[in-house]
């Protein structure tokens, strides 16, 4: 490994030693102002000639609107960009999950902060939702492979998510819907501006009139407080400071037995970060991010047993970056997490049966070089460096990424290898733990043609170290790091808005094929979770006369594969296949009321999301109704108002 980390960084040395060679010994007589092609990495200022498209598995700046109207996301930032392809549709959960990885696998950043613990808990096979407004973000971006070695911890993707850094107008806002309340608004002066939005949700009322398969004693609520403030006392300095807080709680009756199931969540979220961009040319970033998530369950397996979990983080990460020339960039950083966690479970009658705990320290360094030695073409070498306290191990991760652009074409291809410490019920069950392990290689192209867009890519992901229950030769179970597999599949995506007027659609195409031999798995076989075929079909249609925005969304995905005991090998057989019809309806009767509608799975198609000793995995409701009031107090008039 130490052979092979030197090997790696003199290329890199070299390869950064010519480019600033080059940068350097070039003169000229006069002075020319030159408008050149740019990438478009998050965080980066400058002046572009024109727009550079992002690499071909990266879906940059989608706008929070054109998400929020998707038929059938109910407002939800995850379930729409279940519309993008690379995605897999997780009914039961509805959490993201990337090209045949879990959804433990994709990692949400805020303004380049690790997020713990994004989801929230609503009920058994209950589809979470993200615990941050779509809204609060200027550009939502996700990276279905191949991404920049700046997030680490993430083996399939990374979904970084930026807010606003301006808020010019004070505004107000109330909002009520079929599932609760809430408001907020912004306080704008001089330089900065404080945010704050309250939200309260009981599903009572909602659970009256569709019950569902849940049969609740008390329905799901939650409690939710968030503020943020940001600080700009020049054009090339922004500060912020963001905060939140929700508490969760629920219970209902389960099985035959009717065992009470009772379950309350406190989840907690800080992020401070600065930005600023020197005079000489040089940017510089500096963040600090506190995660804390609580969670108690009453019944978890038995009538009247208990079992707690708890886990925080600290993230702090420090980075500076300068373009030296038109044709070379660098970037250099360093990062730290700081985790802790532990979980005990007890049963009625006796005190702690079994306790958990753990403490891993991951601390890195990332180093990149973007080179243009022409216009059309676009290289970028990378490395990341990090140790893992847990099981005093060094990871070396490298990455290539090309970008060749022609006319309305750009053809892309990454390479890289990414980390990630195992889920922490199966970390604290091996004694020198190791991360998982991802080479990620992706080919792909695009073409653009006015307001038409074209993407393809194919992929392979080659999986090792992963955490597997095995029996040693005393057959006693212990976990090891000998788990393997891979994924491997192609992405299509088509999208158009200007062959119709006001009208816009996309479709989106996923093949994967994914084998691993982990965890419980004792063979190469398929995870329950994924699927071979996924698409989905968004069409959107606005009426200007009547201030209307119309969506319609059909989600399709081959059947979720299952055990048989009839037949031979591991998850042998498949359920029938997954299809979902669902529809959005954006009504702004005035600059001041929003009224947004939607409804998913209107043809009542009964989903069955694998089967689990013979018995089918249902969601706990086969469709969803939502309808919701926004209205803005004072002037100005903004979407979704109660948010920043």
């Amino acid at each position: 490994m130490r052979r092979k980390a030197i090997l790696w960084m003199g290329y890199f040395l070299a390869f950064a030693c010519v480019a600033v060679a080059r940068a350097q010994t070039t003169t000229t007589d006069t002075i020319r102002l030159q408008l050149f092609t740019d990438s478009v990495d998050l965080g980066e200022v400058v002046v572009r000639g024109h727009r550079t498209p992002a690499a071909n598995s990266r879906w940059s700046d989608l706008q929070p609107v054109g998400l929020a109207t998707v038929g059938g996301a109910n407002g939800d930032l995850y379930k729409a960009l279940q519309t993008l392809p690379g995605t897999q549709v997780e009914g039961e959960s509805g959490r993201l999950l990337v090209r045949g990885g879990s959804s433990y696998e994709t990692q949400t950043y805020i303004d380049g902060m690790h997020v713990l613990n994004p989801y929230t808990s609503v009920s058994l096979n209950t589809p979470a939702r993200s615990r941050y407004s779509t809204f609060m973000f200027s550009g939502v971006n996700l990276a279905s492979g191949g991404a920049p070695l700046e997030y680490g911890e993430a083996l399939s993707a990374v979904l970084p998510l930026e807010t606003k850094d301006h808020s010019p107008v004070t505004k107000l806002g109330v909002n009520a819907s079929v599932v609760g309340a809430g408001g907020g608004g912004t306080r704008a002066f001089a330089k900065g501006s404080v945010s704050v939005d309250l939200n309260y949700q009981n599903l009572s009322l909602y659970d009256r009139i569709f019950s569902g398969r849940r049969d609740f004693e008390k329905p799901y609520r939650m409690y939710s407080a968030a503020s943020q403030a940001r600080y700009t006392p020049d054009d090339r300095t922004v500060l912020k400071v963001y905060a939140q807080y929700d508490r969760t709680d629920f219970s209902l009756y389960e099985g035959d037995e009717r065992r009470l199931f009772a379950l309350g969540e406190d989840n907690v979220y800080f992020n401070s970060t600065f930005r600023r961009r020197a005079t000489d040319g040089w940017e510089w970033f500096g963040g600090v991010a506190y995660s804390r998530y609580s969670r108690q369950i009453g019944g978890a397996a038995v009538a009247g047993d208990r079992w707690l979990e708890q886990q925080q983080e600290w993230h702090l990460k420090v980075k500076a970056g300068k373009r030296f020339s038109p044709t070379f960039r660098m970037e250099a950083g360093m990062e730290g997490f700081f985790r802790h966690y532990e979980d005990a479970y007890a049963f009625a009658s006796a005190g702690v049966d079994s306790r958990n705990r753990i403490s891993p320290i991951i601390g890195a360094g990332f180093l990149s070089a973007v080179y243009y030695p022409w216009e059309s073409l676009k290289a970028e070498l990378s490395c990341r460096t990090e140790y893992v306290s847990a099981g005093r191990t060094w990871n070396f991760s490298p990455r290539v990424a090309l970008n060749y652009y022609r006319d309305r074409w750009m053809f892309s291809a990454t390479a890289g290898r990414y980390t990630q410490l195992p889920e922490n019920a199966w970390l604290v069950q091996q004694s020198r733990p190791a991360s998982e392990v991802c080479v990620q290689y992706n080919v792909g192209a695009r073409y653009d043609c006015n307001g038409s867009l074209l993407k393809a890519e194919c992929y392979y992901k080659d999986y090792s170290r992963l955490a597997l229950a095995e029996a040693d030769g005393a057959g006693v179970r212990q976990v090891t790091s000998h788990g393997y597999g891979y994924s491997k599949g192609f992405d299509l995506f088509f999208f158009d808005d200007v062959s119709l007027h006001n009208f816009e659609y996309y479709l989106s195409y996923t093949y994967n094929i994914s084998r691993r031999k982990y965890r419980e798995y004792a063979e190469l076989t398929t995870p329950q979770y994924a699927t071979r075929h996924n698409a989905s079909l968004t069409l959107k249609y606005s009426v200007p006369r009547l201030r209307t925005i119309v969506g319609v969304t059909n989600r399709f995905s081959s059947g979720r594969p299952y055990h048989n005991p009839q037949l031979p090998g591991l998850m042998n057989d498949e359920v029938k296949p997954y299809n979902s019809l669902d529809l959005g309806l954006t009504f702004l009767p005035s600059k001041k009321v929003i009224i947004h509608a939607s409804a998913t799975n209107i043809l009542g198609r009964r989903n069955e999301f694998g089967r689990v000793d013979g018995k089918p995995v249902w969601a706990s409701d086969d469709h969803f109704f939502y309808v919701g009031v926004f209205i803005t107090l004072g002037k100005k008039a903004a979407y979704d108002v109660s948010s920043f």
